[in-house]
């Protein structure tokens, strides 16, 4: 059992705090036991992390027998833990990498273009309610939150290993890509003419949305086949990201669903 907080292998965790050093080591890590059960078979886990506690009161071992074991004290784990009151339980696996060109486009495939989100909660917030809504896949740009980010992961409950998801995308390439493959690009901004509703969403598309703050960058904008606005009644201008886009995933699934 590991008491200390100056063993490698704890150092090389708390490491993995940082960005830089999840994509120098190309792994990451998730912490609790019900996240950690939705890891598919496909994502190399290269150990788990068990406080002693944790370790001691576990009733099925051999359900962790497929990686390495290590077992550190409890005040080790609260150390290398990102939450107040950590479960016990940490898995460290490899990155998963995909490719724009792994992604298959189908007559009624559904898409989604992140650009610059910044907030881990709304990040991880898109990809659940994403993956609950059966988009396809979903693309990141360049400059947004790290979607291994321990937050964004803990917003995702898992869904962040059941969507396809190709992060540090040029935008630019990836909109003339979609577009010559006949993708519509509809585009949330402010200057919208059309509300969701009207909106084909039965057709391939691919639904735009932007920084939190900014919005989606002009280049982008004017790449776009439709500028999306959601109607609203009361005095505010826009709303949170993940909620906005919830609307739309939903607008998109409703059409689908009534054919």
């Amino acid at each position: 059992m590991i008491t200390s907080d100056k063993n490698k292998i704890i150092k090389d965790i708390i490491k993995l705090k940082q960005r830089k050093e999840r994509e120098k080591a190309g792994i990451f890590y998730i912490e609790g036991e019900r996240i950690i059960s939705e890891i598919p078979c496909n994502v190399n886990i290269e150990k788990y992390v068990f406080s002693q506690s944790f370790y001691n009161n576990l009733k099925n071992k051999n359900i962790y027998n497929n990686a390495e074991n290590i077992i550190v004290s409890d005040d080790v784990f609260k150390k290398i833990s990102d939450t107040i009151n950590p479960q016990g339980i940490m898995a460290i696996c490899e990155i998963i990498k995909t490719d724009i060109k792994d992604i298959k486009i189908k007559e009624d495939s559904l898409f989604v273009i992140l650009d610059r989100i910044s907030d881990p909660g709304n990040m991880g917030t898109i990809i659940r309610t994403a993956e609950a809504l059966g988009i396809d896949a979903i693309f990141i740009s360049k400059g947004s939150v790290d979607i291994y980010n321990d937050k964004v992961i803990r917003a995702t409950m898992g869904s962040i290993f059941h969507t396809n998801i190709v992060y540090d995308c040029d935008l630019s390439s990836l909109i003339e890509y979609l577009k010559n493959n006949k993708v519509n690009i509809v585009c949330t901004h402010l200057d919208g003419a059309v509300a969701p509703y009207e909106i084909d969403f039965k057709a391939k598309t691919a639904i735009l949305i932007g920084n939190e703050a900014n919005g989606v960058l002009e280049e982008y904008k004017n790449k776009a086949d439709s500028l999306v606005k959601i109607p609203m009644l009361g005095k505010v201008e826009s709303m949170n990201a993940s909620i906005s886009s919830a609307i739309i995933f939903y607008e998109a699934l409703s059409q689908r669903l009534k054919g």
